[in-house]
């Protein structure tokens, strides 16, 4: 009985395995890259490198240095970095009001001894105006 339990068990178990598929080490190349880099990718490459030096210059060194499309890259994406930076402190000054809301200051025993005696005088004035009527 032990033994036909033990069987079902392990015979359950692997049931839901994974078998192992076989894994190539032939190529060290990546799929899809070449091995050598083509003019297209050298010309990306000297692009992104440009444009890494571009986007950390300042405003004004910018205007100085650069002209033509490379300005107008700049100018647009420094416009979007800084309405993007607006928002997030619209955001974030909301985010701290409503963590930090106002406190206000609990009424005295006078002011709540006045409150009380002026809502009484409302009740009578109303009162009187309906007997009035």
């Amino acid at each position: 009985m032990r033994v036909i339990a033990l069987l079902s068990i392990v015979a359950s178990a692997s049931a839901f395995g994974v078998t192992r598929s076989t894994i190539s080490t032939r190529s060290t190349s990546l799929n899809g890259i070449p091995d050598e880099p083509t003019a297209i990718t050298l010309e990306k490459v000297t692009k992104a490198d440009r444009w890494n030096e571009i986007r950390f210059l300042t405003d004004e060194e910018a205007v100085a240095q650069l002209t033509g499309d490379e300005l107008e890259s700049y100018q647009g994406y420094h416009s979007e970095c800084k309405e993007g930076i607006n928002k997030l402190k619209g955001v974030a000054e909301m985010m701290l009001k409503s963590l930090e809301p106002p406190q206000i200051k609990p009424k005295g025993k006078k002011a709540r001894k006045r409150d009380k005696w002026n809502l009484s005088q409302r009740v009578v004035a109303a009162r009187a105006a309906e007997a009035a009527k």
